[in-house]
C-alpha cells in the first residue's frame, strides 16, 4: 500500500462564493471528518490533489494530510472519500478526507483485479465481470490497492462467488458470500444451436412413437 503526502489550510469561510473564489486561486475546498478532529474546512492545491489523484489514491492509498492552521501544523492520516469534477471543464470541484486511527480497522471498498484466463474463455466462452469491488474490514495499514483474483479454472457454465475468495485473517469480507464475482457463458449461437437440436429431437421421438403404434394396428 503506497502512502502519499498533501498540504492544506484551514479555511473558516464557506460558502459557494468563497469555494468558486478558490478554485480562481488554483485551490480546491476540502472537508476532512469521521476523527478527533471533528469536521475540518479546508482549502488543498488543485494540482498537488490531481497528481495523487492520477497515482490512483482514493480508499485504497492513505495519505498523510499535512494541516496549518494559522502558525501550527498537524498530520492527519486520511483515505480520499470522494471528490467532485466539473463535467465540462473537468476542474476539481471538492473533496472529502475521512480520517483514520492506525490501530482501527475501517470499511473499505477494494477494487476486484481477474487474472488468468479461464479455460471457458479458451474454447470460446464469454466472460463476464459482475461485481467489480469488495467491501471489507481492516486496518489502515492493510488496505490493498486491489485483490486478485484468479479465474483459470473457470469452465463454461461456472461461476466464481465472493466465498470463494480467500484472504487472510487481516481481512474481514463484509461482501455477501453469494454474490457472483465473474461467470463464463456460451456463446448466443451456441445456445440457440443447443435449444435448435433438442427441439428437433423431441418430434423425432414422437414420430418414431407414431410408427411403433401405426406398426401395431397393422
Amino acid at each position: 500500500m503506497e502512502q502519499m503526502q498533501l498540504t492544506s489550510k484551514v479555511r473558516t469561510d464557506t460558502g459557494k462564493g468563497v469555494a468558486r473564489k478558490l478554485r480562481q486561486k488554483g485551490f480546491v475546498p476540502a472537508v476532512v471528518y469521521g476523527g478527533s478532529h471533528g469536521n475540518i474546512s479546508l482549502s488543498v492545491n488543485s494540482h498537488d490533489l490531481r497528481q495523487i489523484l492520477a497515482r490512483g489514491a482514493g480508499e485504497t492509498s492513505l495519505v498523510d494530510l499535512k494541516v496549518t492552521n494559522g502558525s501550527e501544523t498537524q498530520t492527519i492520516p486520511v483515505i480520499i472519500k470522494e471528490f467532485q469534477i466539473d463535467p465540462v471543464k473537468r476542474t476539481l470541484l471538492h473533496a472529502d478526507f475521512m480520517e483514520v486511527t492506525m490501530g482501527q480497522a475501517i470499511e473499505v471498498q477494494l477494487p476486484i483485479e481477474l487474472t488468468g484466463t479461464s479455460e471457458g474463455v479458451k474454447v470460446g466462452g464469454i466472460l463476464e465481470f459482475v461485481t467489480r469491488e469488495l467491501t471489507v474490514e481492516c486496518l489502515p495499514s492493510k488496505i490493498l490497492n486491489h485483490i486478485n483474483v484468479d479465474i483459470s479454472a473457470l469452465e463454461i457454465g461456472e461461476s466464481l462467488s465472493v466465498e470463494d475468495i480467500n484472504l487472510s485473517d487481516d481481512y474481514k469480507i463484509l461482501t455477501p458470500a453469494e454474490t457472483v464475482v465473474a461467470t463464463v457463458t456460451a456463446l448466443k449461437a451456441e445456445v440457440e444451436e443447443e435449444e435448435g437440436e433438442e427441439e428437433q429431437a423431441e418430434p423425432e421421438v414422437i414420430s418414431k412413437g407414431k410408427k411403433a403404434e401405426d406398426a401395431g394396428e397393422e
